[in-house]
C-alpha cells in the first residue's frame, strides 16, 4: 500500500512513522486532534480528580457517585469534558500497564520445561501490550507517554482502585 494514506499533508505536529497498512494508526493520528494536550499540570489535575472521586465515592448509589464526580471536578479544577477525555487516557494507559504487571507476575510464577509453551505465549502477550502502550503516543503524543510512564505505579494503583469501585455493583 502506498504511503499517501498516512502522509502528513503539512501537519507535522504528529509525525508519520507508519510503514504498515494498520488503519488504526491513521485513526489515532486523527483522534489526537480531539484529545486535550497532556502536560504535567493536566496530569496532576487528573490524578487529583481521580483521588478525590475515590475518596468521596465510598457509599453506594448513583447519588453518591454523582456527588463524588461534582466534588472531584471542583477539587481538580477540570471541566467535565476534559475530565472525561483525560480519564479515558488514564484508563487506556492504566489498563495496559495493569495487564503487563499481571503477565509479568504470571511469568515469574512459571518454572520448568512443561511451562515453556505458556511462557512463550505470555511473552508474546507482554510484547503486544508494550506495543499497544507505545501506540498511545500516536494518539496522545510522545511527551504525554513519557509523563505517564514516569508516574506508572501511581496511575496503575488509581486504575485498579477505580475499576474495583465502579465494577462492584
Amino acid at each position: 500500500m502506498s504511503s499517501f494514506l498516512f502522509d502528513d499533508n503539512g501537519f507535522q505536529d504528529v509525525p508519520n512513522r507508519e510503514s504498515s497498512t494498520d488503519l488504526t494508526a491513521a485513526d489515532d493520528r486523527t483522534l489526537r486532534w480531539a484529545a486535550p494536550p497532556l502536560d504535567a499540570a493536566m496530569l496532576d489535575a487528573l490524578v487529583c480528580y481521580q483521588q478525590t472521586y475515590l475518596a468521596q465515592a465510598s457509599g453506594q448509589g448513583t447519588e453518591t457517585l454523582a456527588k463524588a464526580h461534582t466534588e472531584a471536578l471542583a477539587a481538580s479544577g477540570l471541566d467535565p469534558k476534559t475530565a472525561e477525555q483525560g480519564s479515558a487516557l488514564l484508563r487506556a494507559f492504566g489498563g495496559r500497564r495493569w495487564a503487563v504487571r499481571k503477565l509479568q507476575d504470571k511469568l515469574g510464577q512459571l518454572q520448568g520445561g512443561a511451562a515453556d509453551e505458556l511462557q512463550g505465549r505470555i511473552q508474546d502477550e507482554l510484547a503486544k501490550q508494550e506495543r499497544e502502550t507505545n501506540a498511545l503516543a500516536r494518539r496522545y503524543g510522545e511527551d504525554a507517554l513519557v509523563l505517564l510512564r514516569a508516574r506508572e505505579a501511581e496511575l496503575v494503583d488509581l486504575h485498579t482502585r477505580l475499576t474495583h469501585l465502579l465494577s462492584r455493583g
